[in-house]
Formats: C-alpha cells, sequence, structure tokens
C-alpha cells in the first residue's frame, strides 16, 4: 500500500498545522507547486480493510495498490481549503515556492487497481477533508486528542513532512 498527504486523529500532520499556526490570526506560508492528494487516515483504514476483505475471497490480484483521496490539490489549496472549512480567512495562507520547501513536486498516484478488484476508488479529498473536521476537535482545533496541545509546528510539518 502506498499512501501520501496522510492526516488524521492522532499525530502531528499538516491539517493540524495549519490550524495551529493560524489560530492567534497570523499568516501561514505554503508551496504552490507541489501536488498530491491529501487523505484522512479514516479512508484508509477503511480501504486496507475493503481490501482485505477482498484478498481473502480472492478477488484482489497481489501488487502494489494506492491508498490515497481521489482529486488532487497542492499544499496551498489543502492549507487554503482547511481554513474555509474552520471558518477561518483563508487569506492568511500565504504563497510561496518549492525554493522554501523542497519535497517532490507531483505526487498524485492513480486508482485503477481498485475498481479490478470490486473496490470503490477513495473519496474526492475536499469531501474527506470536510468529514475529518467534522470527526472531532482535535482536528478542528489543530490540537490532540489526548490534550497534548497542538502542533509544534516545526518546518517539517508545514511541508507536510510530519
Amino acid at each position: 500500500m502506498r499512501t501520501a498527504w496522510l492526516y488524521g486523529e492522532h499525530g502531528r500532520d499538516f491539517v493540524k498545522t495549519v490550524l495551529s499556526r493560524t489560530a492567534t490570526g497570523a499568516p501561514m506560508s505554503v508551496v504552490t507547486d507541489q501536488h498530491g492528494q491529501p487523505t484522512w487516515s479514516r479512508d484508509l483504514a477503511v480501504l486496507l480493510a475493503r481490501l482485505g476483505h477482498a484478498a481473502l475471497s480472492g478477488d484482489a490480484p497481489p501488487g502494489v495498490y494506492h491508498g490515497t483521496a481521489s482529486g488532487r490539490t497542492t499544499w496551498f489549496g489543502l492549507a487554503r481549503e482547511v481554513l474555509a472549512l474552520t471558518r477561518r480567512d483563508p487569506g492568511l495562507i500565504r504563497p510561496t515556492t518549492s525554493a522554501a520547501f523542497p519535497r517532490p513536486a507531483y505526487t498524485v498516484l492513480a486508482h485503477h487497481r481498485w475498481s479490478a478488484c470490486g473496490i470503490i476508488a477513495p473519496p474526492p479529498w475536499q469531501e474527506s477533508l470536510a468529514r475529518a473536521l467534522r470527526s472531532g476537535p482535535h482536528l478542528r482545533e489543530g490540537g490532540s486528542p489526548r490534550g497534548r496541545g497542538p502542533s509544534t509546528g516545526s518546518t517539517r510539518a508545514a511541508r507536510g513532512d510530519g
């Protein structure tokens, strides 16, 4: 299973970093030239369960499957959508380029293997992000469900590494 741009309830991730860094109204610079598929960990878990069932039934050919949301965006687009969905000002997200945060420019993965084993492709990233942000305060507020507070906001996390 290959995945990318993962976010969810536990650990540090880019969605929590955006919420934490912009909580006081401070702007945040985010790259506009790196493309990928933001993927909610809950959606990935559902895909893994379906794939396991298909494999046990003999309906899933062996090989690598791409566990990412459908569609694509940039880190900039994701950050702005996070703020829009949480009723914050998307204008707090300022554009920058990969010169500031070097990473692969294009990490969009295909989903054709899912339909080959009778599994519906993952939902669009925008739908999953909206569901994730409605699912609990740990994402909406940029904090941890265990009270450890928001992400530290390191440079790694701002790029989406952590």
